[in-house]
């Protein structure tokens, strides 16, 4: 499809969905989160689609796409907030549409209501010029360091800009917004970043999991630099693709990924820093604090390490903020429409008009944080509270007694399972050593962070843990929503947290930090799992699933080391839930 395509199916969409609303609101105004109504009626009904070249500070040349609201083939004559994402994944083209109408957050969407938007592609990626090192944290690096300020500034000094700007975008363009940040642009008033970290090393290996030499970390896989510099699109200047062959000349050299990088504060292999601390949000947090820029902060349920950055952003800066925590998967927020009728749209146009409008609309005065709550009344699920985690939570404990959870300590026992390093997303319950509760009373809501204490002994010098918690009906079918927790015994020694972890285990995971297991000898683990809000009905039952190897990241043994799971007296393996009273 073409891009001049694109733009007429782009616009069509637009006018169809004025009409669907009526273009025009009515006098009853409306603002709460999922609703908003009364506050301006969409003025527009398509759009002008720009691309050029601007240069950042160093002299490099960054490809932008602008796109500018028009009223019957007449582009807006008012000065207008700009919204923009920084992206490595193609600045024009999203699966089957333009990225600025499809990637998540699809800011194009709010144009009708007055806004301009804008995309730029990462140095070094696509159509920018420049060296790119890390691929889809590539901004973190010195060299481009400063590339989202000085966008951001030349976007708010354009003459259809009203000087006031805002980022949008989800995962690595969440991330992308948390690095502009701290460099506190002036003209930067409100980010809304979606999915991404806080502290980018228990995503990049969750528990200390770091893959082994030679296999890629979590992030900055990268893939084929030749394919995406295929897939690049010229500026409007370029229509020669002259320009574009330049840039693309200069990726010759780019670094897909870190490199062996195992420890939180290793010097990554590839590039010479420490990459982890380096790209990591909290380490900037008193510039980010300093810079007053509001953030909605927003993650999925159903979605692994990313869910962590948004709750410990929210409890670690002092900037204005929100929290919205929706089911579905990573980014997902299209499903949460199809599913629950919120609209993530809703309350980027909320927020967004408050901070870059100066529309009196509420948004920063009701309570802070939105949550749903899966397995509730459709009615009743979608919830909101002043902090986080809910300040009602009541942290309930659950020994592991042989194969049961019990809310009583059992008189010890021990489960013994040999490591199994074919486990996968498919075949992890059956694998697992398991351990549940009877079938509940009554409806138990579960809403945070899960902590779970292990006492484990191993015929190796290490071991990996898994554990995952789901919900197992009385017909024996399971629901499970990635409640996750991981760990590396040898990096189980727990520290003070450089930021609020938010009352959880948090380890160094340096390699000062590590100490390997005396085969046989039981050590305590202390882990936290991925937060949840779910109820589980009556009559269901909780379980606890352990495997001990990861197919990426665990070192495979021969023979198979046996891992030894130990409970009662004074060797107590519990899991701890923090259970809403009803």
């Amino acid at each position: 499809m073409s891009a001049g395509t694109l733009e007429r199916l782009t616009c069509c969409l637009f006018a169809l969905s004025l009409s669907a609303a009526g273009y025009a609101e009515s006098g009853e105004k409306v603002s709460r989160p999922g609703e908003y109504r009364g506050y301006g009626a969409a003025r527009y009904d398509g759009h002008l689609m720009t691309s050029q070249y601007v240069a950042v500070r160093d002299g490099t040349r960054l490809a932008i796409d602008i796109f500018l609201p028009t009223s019957q083939g007449k582009v807006a004559a008012e000065k207008l907030p700009v919204l923009w994402m920084h992206t490595p994944y193609n600045r024009r083209n999203y699966r089957d549409g333009l990225t600025a109408a499809a990637y998540p957050g699809k800011a194009l969407e709010l144009l009708p209501y007055g806004y301009a938007v804008a995309v730029a592609d990462f140095r070094g990626l696509y159509a920018s010029f420049g060296h790119n090192a890390g691929f889809n944290r590539g901004e973190w690096q010195d060299a481009a360091r400063m590339d989202a300020y000085d966008i951001t500034e030349w976007l708010a000094a354009q003459p259809w800009s009203s000087g006031k700007v805002g980022m949008w975008g989800c995962s690595a363009t969440g991330g992308s917004q948390m690095q502009a940040l701290t460099t506190a642009p002036p003209s930067l008033k409100a980010v809304f970043p979606m999915s991404c970290e806080w502290d980018v090393y228990p995503f990049a290996a969750a528990g200390g999991l770091a893959p082994p030499q030679g296999v890629p970390t979590q992030i900055m896989r990268g893939g084929s630099r030749v394919e995406r510099d295929k897939q690049a699109v010229p500026v409007d200047s370029d229509p020669g693709r002259k320009e574009l062959a330049q840039a693309i000349a200069q990726h010759e050299g780019n670094l897909e990924t870190a490199g062996f990088t195992p420890y939180r504060d290793s010097t990554a292999e590839r590039f010479a820093n420490q990459w982890w601390l380096k790209s990591s949000p909290h380490t900037y947090r008193e510039v980010i604090n300093r810079s007053g820029i509001a953030m909605y902060l927003a993650a999925n349920w159903d979605e692994g390490a990313t869910k962590y950055g948004a709750p410990f952003t929210f409890n670690n800066v002092t900037n204005p903020r929100k929290l919205i925590l929706g089911p579905s998967t990573h980014c997902n927020w299209t499903e949460v429409k199809q599913l629950t009728g919120f609209d993530i749209l809703i309350e980027e146009r909320r927020f967004f008009d408050f901070w870059l409008k100066g529309i009196d609309n509420g948004v920063m005065r009701e309570n802070a944080v939105t949550y749903y709550t899966y397995n509730e009344e459709p009615a009743k699920a979608w919830k909101t509270a002043a902090q986080w985690p809910l300040p009602g939570e009541r942290r309930t404990t659950f020994y592991l007694n042989a194969d049961s959870l019990s809310p009583k300590a059992g008189a010890g026992a021990s489960e013994t399972r040999g490591v199994d390093y074919d486990v996968s997303d498919t075949n992890f319950w059956t694998k697992g050593l398991q351990f549940q509760t009877g079938p509940l009373t009554s409806d138990t809501e579960v809403t945070g962070h899960p902590t779970l204490t292990l006492w484990v002994s191993s015929t190796s010098k290490d071991a990996d843990v898994i554990a995952r918690i789901d919900d197992v009906a009385p017909d024996g079918t399971s629901k499970y929503y990635n409640v996750e927790g991981r760990l590396r015994a040898s990096l189980r020694k727990t520290a003070d947290a450089p930021y609020n972890n938010l009352g959880l285990p948090w380890h160094p995971f340096t390699q000062e930090s590590a100490a390997p297991l005396a085969p046989g000898t039981p050590v305590q683990l202390d882990l936290d799992l991925y937060p949840i809000s779910y109820l589980f009905k009556a009559g269901h039952r909780i379980r606890l699933t352990l495997n001990f190897a990861d197919a990426r990241a665990t070192p495979r043994e021969t023979p198979e080391p046996k891992i030894t799971v130990h409970s009662g007296a004074d060797k107590r393996s519990a899991l701890t839930l923090p259970i809403i009273p009803r």
